[in-house]
């Protein structure tokens, strides 16, 4: 029996021992990543529409340039570590193109 068929059968384990390691480092990855940006995404969200709803009452002002300002600056620290996760991948794992077809997979949206 192939793999094909192995996995049709419902065997996923001959999947991920054909796919390999680094497809399910970059599966793990992937998942993680969109599971964690969903939820900073929410909270993110959630106090952005009570601070518009709080500033269209004129209850509060709110200094958007400092929120700008803080924007910059957490882009500016993100950017150089993504570059490090890269660099991790391509480097460490005997297979990149499998760890990225698994990050692809762990991340895209479900149903």
């Amino acid at each position: 029996m192939d793999v094909g068929q192995s996995i049709q059968a419902g065997n996923w384990l001959a999947l991920f021992t054909y796919m390999g390691f680094s497809f399910f480092a970059g599966y793990v990855i992937g998942f993680a990543t969109r599971t964690f940006l969903k939820f900073v995404f929410f909270i993110a969200g959630t106090i952005l529409i009570v601070l518009f709803l709080l500033q269209y009452n004129n209850l509060i002002d709110v200094k958007w340039e400092a929120f700008e300002n803080i924007y910059n600056s957490l882009i500016g620290w993100i950017s150089p570590h993504l570059g490090g996760l890269k660099g991790f991948i391509t480097a460490n794992l005997s297979s990149a193109a499998m760890a990225s077809l698994g990050l692809f997979w762990g991340f895209r949206r479900k149903g």
